[in-house]
């Protein structure tokens, strides 16, 4: 009867340890990046790793992979198929597939018909969120049909000319060959008398050490990014002017999404506002900190004469026409006029809402309140 009360005891006992460890059990989720392991993005990743787990009291871990699960080029169908439950998108590798969202990123030269703030960046990112969350049912469509949550926009800081020679008039830009992301560069190259040479970023630094280009329109942290503080002799600030803001920060395959509870959701909205607040802000960093380290070399950080400003705004206003008529012709957005008359305003709105964000919490905090918190879990993404 003795032995019989313990073999009882052990079972229930066991039973209990089982029950125990089987609620402790966490659901896992990947997250891809498609960036080296020492990222940027790969460590505010890692960072937005430890918040989910915070914030989801541990039912909720997440691995990270900066290269190894899917490309950076892979990643909008990698999410779509579940290869990655998460993943880090720059939506221009998909340029019919999510036409309205690229098409809201082309509006970034709307920053050069704004006084200059330092901050441009994590306005961007903020407005480009409001508007895809608030005013852009077509966006969000098209993250449907691709099986993707949208979850928020990164920006860089503002594009400039990483030259050779130096740059400050419109007579200094004639002739000159600039290295050209896409056609909106190279428009603004020939209507200054330039030559726009469309290439990757990548290799930028053979062309500039090799007088391929005499100029590279990228942002300052790319000094860094790709070794070009090296063979760049000459800083340009305000031109061209716009930022690159057609990255998300990390979409969400939408079956990971809906299996999960409300809580969790509302968990992973949180952690995005902050995922979207560091990248963001750490690009802001890492430009200042190169800015600072080109003028201790001695090298010239120049600001462009009033008279190129003045004519870099007035291409901006005339591309704009371009720009939505290319959109409705090429990818069917019909609504592209209205949508920069809309989006104007809530840029602006941003770029006051930032003004005063010096840190990381503030700017999480800022994106949390007025983007990510005002969606609901139970609906958002579920239909």
């Amino acid at each position: 009867m003795k032995h019989s009360n313990i073999f009882n005891r052990s079972l229930m006992a066991g039973a209990i340890l089982a029950t125990s460890l089987s609620g402790a059990l966490s659901e896992e989720l990947n997250f891809s990046v498609g960036l080296g392991p020492s990222s940027t993005v790969t460590v505010a990743a890692n960072h937005y790793a430890k918040t989910v787990e915070e914030l989801t009291n541990g039912d909720i871990t997440v691995k990270v992979f900066p290269l190894e699960l899917v490309s950076l080029p892979e990643m909008g169908p990698g999410i779509r198929d579940g290869l990655t439950d998460i993943g880090f998108m720059a939506a221009p590798y998909y340029p019919a597939e999510f036409a309205h969202t690229n098409f809201l990123a082309e509006q970034s030269m709307m920053m050069t018909l704004l006084e200059p703030t330092g901050k441009e960046g994590l306005a961007y990112a903020g407005a480009i969120t409001e508007f895809i969350f608030n005013n852009c049912p077509e966006c969000l469509a098209e993250y449907k049909t691709q099986n993707h949550v949208y979850m928020g926009h990164i920006s860089t800081t503002p594009y400039v000319m990483l030259c050779k020679p130096e740059i400050r008039t419109i007579a200094d830009l004639k002739g000159k060959r600039l290295r050209a992301g896409s056609a909106a560069y190279k428009r603004f190259a020939e209507h200054f008398g330039a030559v726009g040479v469309q290439m990757a970023a990548s290799e930028a630094y053979e062309a500039l050490s090799q007088g391929v280009l005499d100029c590279a329109m990228l942002s300052a942290g790319d000094l860094t990014n790709y070794r070009l503080q090296e063979v760049v002799d000459s800083v340009t600030l305000r031109v061209p002017g716009n930022v690159y803001g057609g990255t998300v920060a990390g979409n969400i395959n939408r079956d990971t999404w809906q299996s999960l509870s409300n809580d969790e959701r509302a968990s992973l909205l949180k952690a995005g506002a902050r995922l979207a607040a560091e990248i963001t802000l750490s690009y802001k960093e890492q430009g200042d900190k190169d800015l600072a380290e080109t003028k201790e070399a001695g090298k010239s950080v120049l600001e462009p004469s009033e008279e190129l400003v003045a004519e870099l705004r007035k291409f901006v206003e005339a591309d704009q026409l371009v720009v939505a008529e290319l959109f409705k012709t090429n990818y069917g957005v019909e609504n592209a006029s209205a949508m920069q008359e809309e989006f104007r305003p809530i840029l602006e709105r941003w770029v006051k809402l930032v003004d005063g964000v010096e840190t990381l919490d503030e700017l999480a905090d800022v994106y949390y309140n007025e983007n990510f918190a005002k969606l609901d879990p139970s609906s958002y993404g579920m239909n």
